[in-house]
This record gives structure tokens, C-alpha cells and sequence, in this order.
């Protein structure tokens, strides 16, 4: 594939991620837990592992939570935002290359989710200096497979299709 081709492919998944955080953010959903949110941003980070260099799905995410925290919350939230991002990418990759026959892409999703809410919790420990923190994990494990679970099941059938209809087939080669 030609490099422009794939930029462009790049700059398209990077404003999907946006724009589906942005979205998530103003979609309530019914779930009376702080924190808890579906991740469907996580939809594109799998269909970049999938699809594109380790380097590019790391900049996805990066610029995805650059951009995200800059428009809704503010640069404050930017730690825990990249630390869960590019951690659960970095998790999601590695299962995704290395151990794709141990694990389907709904369980590397739910990996990922589990991964993300972990990392998110560190931070908040390290920041607050209070570890009362992890008493807060059963509730966000819970969470994670239940969202990883949804988010996997999506970002499997999209793999699927874009394999089936050569979306991506000159990335491929």
C-alpha cells in the first residue's frame, strides 16, 4: 500500500476513536456505577491491531486521548486516559500477534477492558498516595468483561467484514 493510502486510512481511524468517545461521553448509559463506560472507542484500537503496525495503533490511541481530554475533561485526566489506553493496546496487541490461537478477539477485548480499568485504577493510587483505591476493582473487573464483551463482539464482526470485502487488503501485503 502506498503511503498516502495508508495515512489516510491512519487520520480516518484516529477521527472514528474521536468521534466515538465524544459520542460515548454525551450517551448516558444505564449503569448507576462511576466510571463505568462501554470503551466503544476500544472498537477502533481493534480493528488497527487487526490491520496495522504496532506503531500506528500505539499512535491511534495516543492521539485519540490526546485529543479527547483536550475537548471534554481537560488535560487533567490526560494520565489516566493514556496510561489505560496505551496500556490495554499494548495487551490487546500482544495477544492479538502472539497468541491469536489461545484467544478469540472478544477475549482480547475483554483482556484489553480489564487491563484499561487496572491501569486507570495505579494511576489514581499513585496520584491520591491512597491504595483504598483497589477496594473499587471487583466493580470495574465485573464491568470489564461485561464491556469487553460487547466491545469484542462489534469490533469481531467488523474484523470479519473488512477481511471479507479487502477493505484493508493493500495494508495486508
Amino acid at each position: 500500500m502506498n503511503k498516502k493510502k495508508k495515512d489516510a486510512i491512519i487520520i480516518i481511524l484516529i477521527c472514528n476513536a474521536i468521534l466515538i468517545s465524544l459520542l460515548e461521553m454525551i450517551i448516558p448509559i444505564p449503569v448507576p456505577i462511576p466510571g463505568v463506560k462501554l470503551g466503544l472507542a476500544n472498537i477502533i484500537t481493534i480493528i488497527a491491531i487487526a490491520f496495522l503496525d504496532f506503531k500506528d495503533v500505539l499512535l491511534i490511541v495516543f492521539l485519540r486521548c490526546l485529543v479527547v481530554a483536550v475537548l471534554s475533561k481537560g488535560i487533567t485526566v490526560l494520565p489516566f486516559s493514556l496510561t489505560g489506553g496505551l496500556l490495554s493496546a499494548i495487551a490487546m496487541w500482544l495477544l492479538y500477534k502472539k497468541a491469536w490461537r489461545l484467544f478469540s478477539i472478544k477475549g482480547i477485548s475483554v483482556v484489553g477492558a480489564i487491563v484499561h480499568n487496572t491501569a486507570q485504577l495505579l494511576v489514581a493510587s499513585v496520584i491520591l498516595g491512597e491504595t483504598v483505591i483497589f477496594y473499587y476493582i471487583p466493580v470495574l473487573l465485573i464491568s470489564a468483561v461485561v464491556t469487553g464483551l460487547i466491545t469484542g463482539s462489534i469490533s469481531e464482526l467488523t474484523v470479519r467484514e473488512i477481511e471479507k470485502n479487502g477493505i484493508f487488503k493493500d495494508i495486508l501485503q
